[in-house]
């Protein structure tokens, strides 16, 4: 239940790039419409916050296990993490479309789960990953490059497409850093809850402080917010998705909580891509292909559930 769980909750993050992404066309600023997607998921917790006394005294417990140093008070600014993911989602994505990013994001996050199972980060436990999923990983960065190559080959030229897709890939990777992180928020609290807050409240004082910043450097863009609500759902695609990894990675683990999330994220992206292309540009063979060796990859390397503990 909770791998499948896990696939669920990665059907909302292409849907979240797409909201994102149109946000920023409509705003002609990435940093603003990361800002905002933040901003709103924040609101939502927040409101929650009031009138839930459970949430607040985990919020409590939270704290003073943070006041005592029972708690690693870096863990606390983990949400930053994820508002480098958001500003990724709103920029790169409309480069590469959502199919091509949610691939390479893919291989950011296998590798954020190795290193994080590795040194244990968010955790006490250590595994050194096996032979199978060091060869899934290696599959998922293969099918990262093929995935991209007919944006290449097509009307982008490599100088375009590459510095996106390395976006996108090191934004998954700290996407996976975070998790572990709002795993051990969860344990010292004991809600999920009020990981997504704190991740929420951090992503979001990140985002709008670099908003800010780049308002004075270069001023703004001078485009009205945008009149339709439904372009500021992605703030709720986010809080939908942070909790349910908050909640699920203390039961599956960082590794197995993203490969269960990317057959989740694989079938929201490339039906996305179909029914509603970016830029007019529906998946390709090759898209399509890359997604396949992702499966293949998951497949290989969820084979073997025991990882060998490090010494």
């Amino acid at each position: 239940m909770a791998v499948l769980a896990a696939m669920a909750a990665g059907l909302v993050v292409p849907v979240q790039a797409r909201l994102n992404g149109e946000l920023n066309h409509r705003l002609h600023d990435s940093i603003a419409a990361a800002a905002i997607n933040f901003s709103v998921g924040f609101v939502l917790l927040s409101v929650l916050v009031l009138f839930s006394s459970g949430l607040r005294g985990a919020l409590r417990r939270l704290a003073g296990a943070s006041r005592d140093r029972r708690f690693p008070r870096r863990y606390l600014l983990a949400g930053a993490l994820g508002g480098t993911f958001a500003l990724a989602q709103s920029s790169a994505a409309l480069v590469t479309g959502v199919a091509v990013f949610t691939v390479s994001a893919i291989a950011g996050q296998t590798f954020g789960g190795l290193v994080v199972d590795s040194r244990g980060i968010g955790s006490s436990l250590r595994r050194r990953p096996g032979a199978a999923r060091l060869t899934g990983a290696a599959v998922i960065l293969v099918a990262a490059v093929v995935s991209a190559l007919p944006r290449v080959t097509g009307s982008l030229t490599p100088t375009t497409i590459i510095l996106p897709v390395v976006a996108a890939i090191a934004a998954g990777f700290l996407l996976g850093v975070q998790q572990a992180l709002n795993g051990a928020v969860t344990a010292a609290s004991g809600s999920p809850l009020a990981a997504t807050w704190l991740s929420f409240l951090a992503g979001a004082v990140f985002l709008v402080t670099a908003w800010g910043v780049k308002t004075l450097v270069k001023g703004t863009a001078g485009f009205p917010l945008p009149t339709s609500l439904w372009v500021y759902l992605g703030g709720l695609c986010g809080v939908v998705f942070i909790g349910a990894s908050a909640f699920l990675v203390r039961r599956i683990g960082v590794l197995l909580l993203t490969m269960a999330s990317i057959a989740g994220q694989l079938v929201g992206s490339i039906a996305l891509d179909f029914l509603v292309p970016s830029n007019g540009e529906s998946p390709s063979v090759l898209t399509i292909l890359g997604a396949l060796l992702t499966f293949g990859a998951v497949w290989i390397a969820s084979r073997r559930p025991h990882d060998t503990p490090a010494k």
